[in-house]
């Protein structure tokens, strides 16, 4: 799915797989399809990915490390952090 983000009013286009997008919808609760989806993800993530700093690059992958946090299981990210890391 394309998304076109505007983080601190530039412009920012980002390509994610559906799959990812839908995690994202599930863990924000949006129940909406489509087009209206894709508005809402885009949004959010406009919202949380600012503020711009460097270039697009840097600013995409700034977008997919919030997405990793996002969708990520808290509870299996602390128990690989705390517990399962090798010493």
């Amino acid at each position: 799915m394309k998304l076109d983000l505007t983080i601190d009013t530039r412009s920012l286009s980002v390509e994610l797989d559906d799959v990812i997008v839908g995690l994202l919808a599930v863990r924000l609760g949006l129940l909406s399809e489509g087009e209206a989806l894709r508005e809402a993800v885009s949004r959010h993530l406009s919202d949380v990915g600012g503020p711009w700093m460097l270039d697009e690059n840097h600013m995409r992958k700034r977008i997919l490390r919030r997405l990793i946090l996002e969708i990520a299981d808290p509870a299996l990210v602390l128990r690989y952090l705390m517990i399962e890391q090798p010493q």
